[in-house]
């Protein structure tokens, strides 16, 4: 009785280290085939899929282990290593939002800081965060593509567009798509009414927020009925001024 339990145990503890290590093994013959060449081949297989469909329900077992070796490559600060895994990561399973926007802001935000040097002029300071903001975009916009819009696909591309590049208009529009969205957070509709209105549309920002309002639950505090209709009574008030 005692040495089936001890077998039974000692099974529970080498089991992990045994899928793994089979995991490993599907692993090594993919990054040789993908990971030398990410663009443009290996990127078109990002949330795609490709031949790792044929995996079925194991797709979320390898993207998960493929994620684990993306965060040990962001760790490192490995850029190039981060950038080919978060590809692959997604190539396997593009379903978990998850995957998408944290690798987004890793490329965005991460990558900017490691390339920057402390004493970089202004000028190159800008190029590398427009490069990593357009590579960031790029990859959302494929998870867009692969997975089916979503609200916070859009929102990450718009908080980019806004706060890593200061580009109001685009990200007017990225909320704007992204409050069109089923179960689209009630904020996205409010800031993209409230970037029309520092762009100087503001009748535009008015019929936008006449059409949102009627939508808005009485009784969710999230949806700030009262204060979107404030702010349709001062846009009123703005509009009729010009």
């Amino acid at each position: 009785m005692f040495s089936s339990i001890g077998s039974s145990r000692l099974l529970t503890w080498l089991m992990p280290p045994l899928l793994l290590g089979g995991l490993g093994a599907i692993l090594r013959p993919l990054e040789t085939r993908l990971l030398p060449d990410p663009t443009p081949a290996a990127l078109a297989w990002a949330g795609h899929g490709g031949t790792l469909a044929v995996l079925g329900g194991m797709r979320g077992v390898l993207a998960g282990c493929l994620w684990l070796r993306t965060n040990l490559a962001w760790e490192r600060r490995d850029a190039a290593a981060t950038t080919e895994l978060l590809h692959l990561t997604v190539a396997a399973d593009e379903r978990p939002l998850a995957f998408w926007l944290n690798g987004a802001r890793m490329i965005a935000y991460d990558f900017t800081a490691w390339r920057t040097p402390d004493d970089a002029p202004p000028a190159v300071r800008r190029r590398i965060v427009a490069a990593q903001s357009e590579a960031a975009l790029a990859f959302l916009q494929r998870g867009v593509q692969a997975r089916g819009p979503a609200a916070e696909l859009y929102v990450e591309m718009a908080n980019i567009r806004l706060r890593a590049l200061g580009d109001r208009e685009g990200a007017a529009e990225l909320f704007r798509q992204a409050a069109l969205q089923n179960g689209a957070p009630y904020y996205a509709a409010r800031i993209h009414a409230e970037l029309l209105r520092e762009l100087g549309r503001s009748a535009e920002a008015l019929a936008w927020l006449r059409r949102v309002e009627p939508t808005l639950p009485a009784h969710d505090p999230a949806a700030q009925r009262e204060v979107v209709r404030a702010r349709i009574k001062g846009l009123e008030q703005e509009v009729a001024r010009k």
